[in-house]
Protein backbone atom coordinates (compact mmCIF):
# COMPACT_ATOMS: atom_id res chain seq x y z
CA UNK A 1 0.00 0.00 0.00
CA UNK A 2 2.14 2.82 -1.22
CA UNK A 3 -0.33 5.57 -0.34
CA UNK A 4 -0.20 4.87 3.39
CA UNK A 5 2.30 5.78 6.05
CA UNK A 6 2.38 3.64 9.14
CA UNK A 7 3.70 5.48 12.21
CA UNK A 8 7.40 5.85 12.83
CA UNK A 9 9.88 3.04 12.62
CA UNK A 10 11.55 3.58 16.01
CA UNK A 11 8.59 4.76 18.05
CA UNK A 12 7.83 3.50 21.57
CA UNK A 13 5.42 0.56 21.75
CA UNK A 14 2.67 2.66 23.39
CA UNK A 15 2.42 5.07 20.44
CA UNK A 16 -0.29 3.99 17.99
CA UNK A 17 0.29 3.40 14.32
CA UNK A 18 -1.20 6.15 12.21
CA UNK A 19 -1.90 6.16 8.50
CA UNK A 20 -2.18 9.19 6.29
CA UNK A 21 -4.06 8.83 3.04
CA UNK A 22 -2.53 12.02 1.73
CA UNK A 23 -1.16 15.43 2.56
CA UNK A 24 -2.10 18.55 0.63
CA UNK A 25 -0.19 21.83 0.79
CA UNK A 26 -1.58 25.00 -0.78
CA UNK A 27 -0.21 28.51 -1.06
CA UNK A 28 -1.28 31.63 -2.95
CA UNK A 29 0.98 34.08 -4.73
CA UNK A 30 -0.54 37.54 -4.79
CA UNK A 31 0.08 39.87 -7.75
CA UNK A 32 2.78 41.70 -5.76
CA UNK A 33 4.77 38.54 -4.97
CA UNK A 34 7.39 36.78 -7.05
CA UNK A 35 5.84 33.46 -8.07
CA UNK A 36 9.17 31.64 -8.19
CA UNK A 37 9.86 32.53 -4.54
CA UNK A 38 6.40 31.34 -3.46
CA UNK A 39 6.89 28.15 -5.47
CA UNK A 40 10.28 27.63 -3.79
CA UNK A 41 8.66 28.04 -0.37
CA UNK A 42 6.13 25.32 -1.24
CA UNK A 43 8.90 23.03 -2.50
CA UNK A 44 10.79 23.54 0.77
CA UNK A 45 7.71 22.79 2.90
CA UNK A 46 6.44 19.83 0.87
CA UNK A 47 9.75 18.24 -0.02
CA UNK A 48 8.63 17.87 -3.64
CA UNK A 49 8.84 19.82 -6.89
CA UNK A 50 5.63 18.23 -8.20
CA UNK A 51 3.22 21.15 -7.96
CA UNK A 52 -0.02 22.01 -9.73
CA UNK A 53 -0.71 25.63 -10.66
CA UNK A 54 -4.01 27.41 -11.14
CA UNK A 55 -5.07 31.03 -11.49
CA UNK A 56 -7.80 33.08 -9.89
CA UNK A 57 -8.86 36.68 -9.70
CA UNK A 58 -8.57 38.60 -6.46
CA UNK A 59 -10.10 41.84 -5.26
CA UNK A 60 -10.20 44.59 -7.87
CA UNK A 61 -9.29 42.09 -10.60
CA UNK A 62 -5.75 41.39 -9.36
CA UNK A 63 -4.36 38.03 -10.45
CA UNK A 64 -3.70 35.31 -7.88
CA UNK A 65 -1.75 32.14 -8.56
CA UNK A 66 -2.52 29.07 -6.47
CA UNK A 67 0.19 26.43 -6.03
CA UNK A 68 -0.75 23.01 -4.67
CA UNK A 69 1.31 19.93 -3.81
CA UNK A 70 -0.44 16.62 -3.15
CA UNK A 71 1.58 13.94 -1.34
CA UNK A 72 0.12 10.43 -1.63
CA UNK A 73 3.15 8.16 -1.87
CA UNK A 74 4.50 6.71 1.36
CA UNK A 75 8.02 8.03 0.72
CA UNK A 76 6.74 11.58 0.12
CA UNK A 77 4.60 11.45 3.25
CA UNK A 78 7.52 10.17 5.35
CA UNK A 79 9.76 12.91 3.94
CA UNK A 80 7.20 15.59 4.80
CA UNK A 81 6.71 14.27 8.34
CA UNK A 82 10.48 14.18 8.76
CA UNK A 83 10.75 17.81 7.67
CA UNK A 84 8.04 18.84 10.12
CA UNK A 85 9.63 16.81 12.92
CA UNK A 86 13.08 18.26 12.28
CA UNK A 87 11.64 21.79 12.41
CA UNK A 88 9.91 20.98 15.72
CA UNK A 89 6.49 21.77 14.29
CA UNK A 90 4.74 18.50 15.19
CA UNK A 91 5.69 18.82 18.85
CA UNK A 92 4.24 22.33 18.97
CA UNK A 93 0.93 21.02 17.61
CA UNK A 94 0.59 18.23 20.17
CA UNK A 95 -2.10 19.94 22.24
CA UNK A 96 -4.13 21.23 19.28
CA UNK A 97 -5.47 18.02 17.69
CA UNK A 98 -9.07 18.73 18.69
CA UNK A 99 -9.11 22.27 17.35
CA UNK A 100 -7.30 21.36 14.12
CA UNK A 101 -9.16 18.19 13.08
CA UNK A 102 -12.25 18.48 10.88
CA UNK A 103 -15.24 16.18 10.37
CA UNK A 104 -13.50 14.45 7.44
CA UNK A 105 -10.68 13.31 9.78
CA UNK A 106 -8.19 15.76 8.30
CA UNK A 107 -5.68 17.57 10.50
CA UNK A 108 -4.93 21.18 9.49
CA UNK A 109 -2.14 23.63 10.25
CA UNK A 110 -0.40 26.51 8.51
CA UNK A 111 3.25 27.24 7.83
CA UNK A 112 4.70 30.73 7.62
CA UNK A 113 5.13 31.51 3.91
CA UNK A 114 7.61 34.35 4.38
CA UNK A 115 9.89 32.28 6.61
CA UNK A 116 9.69 29.42 4.11
CA UNK A 117 10.83 31.87 1.40
CA UNK A 118 13.89 32.44 3.59
CA UNK A 119 14.52 28.70 3.98
CA UNK A 120 12.98 28.20 7.45
CA UNK A 121 9.96 26.10 8.40
CA UNK A 122 7.78 27.54 11.17
CA UNK A 123 4.13 27.66 12.15
CA UNK A 124 2.27 30.67 10.78
CA UNK A 125 0.94 33.35 13.06
CA UNK A 126 -0.58 35.54 10.34
CA UNK A 127 -2.72 35.03 7.28
CA UNK A 128 0.13 34.79 4.77
CA UNK A 129 0.61 31.04 5.00
CA UNK A 130 1.05 27.66 3.41
CA UNK A 131 -2.04 25.63 4.28
CA UNK A 132 -1.40 21.99 5.22
CA UNK A 133 -4.07 19.28 5.34
CA UNK A 134 -3.14 15.78 6.54
CA UNK A 135 -5.90 13.23 5.88
CA UNK A 136 -5.79 10.49 8.52
CA UNK A 137 -7.12 7.01 7.84
CA UNK A 138 -9.46 6.20 10.72
CA UNK A 139 -11.96 3.35 10.73
CA UNK A 140 -14.74 4.02 11.35
CA UNK A 141 -14.17 7.51 9.95
CA UNK A 142 -15.28 9.55 12.95
CA UNK A 143 -13.84 12.85 14.05
CA UNK A 144 -13.55 11.75 17.68
CA UNK A 145 -11.47 8.71 16.71
CA UNK A 146 -9.26 10.84 14.46
CA UNK A 147 -8.70 13.43 17.21
CA UNK A 148 -7.68 10.71 19.67
CA UNK A 149 -5.32 9.01 17.22
CA UNK A 150 -3.73 12.25 15.96
CA UNK A 151 -3.37 13.59 19.51
CA UNK A 152 -1.56 10.45 20.68
CA UNK A 153 0.62 10.48 17.57
CA UNK A 154 1.57 14.14 18.02
CA UNK A 155 2.30 13.64 21.71
CA UNK A 156 5.37 11.57 20.87
CA UNK A 157 6.90 14.57 19.09
CA UNK A 158 6.16 16.81 22.07
CA UNK A 159 7.73 14.26 24.43
CA UNK A 160 10.85 14.05 22.25
CA UNK A 161 11.08 17.84 22.10
CA UNK A 162 10.84 18.13 25.89
CA UNK A 163 13.26 15.27 26.62
CA UNK A 164 16.55 16.58 28.04
CA UNK A 165 19.55 16.06 25.78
Amino acid sequence: MDSYFMGRVNRPAMVPDIQFLGIRLRVMAQATELEDRVLASLALASGTDSVSVSSAEGHFGTPITLFEAELTKAADIRRFIGLMEKAGILGRLSHDADARTDEQCAFHFRLDKQKACLGELALAEGRDAIDVRMKAAVYPAKRSAAVKLISEWLQQFYDERMRPT
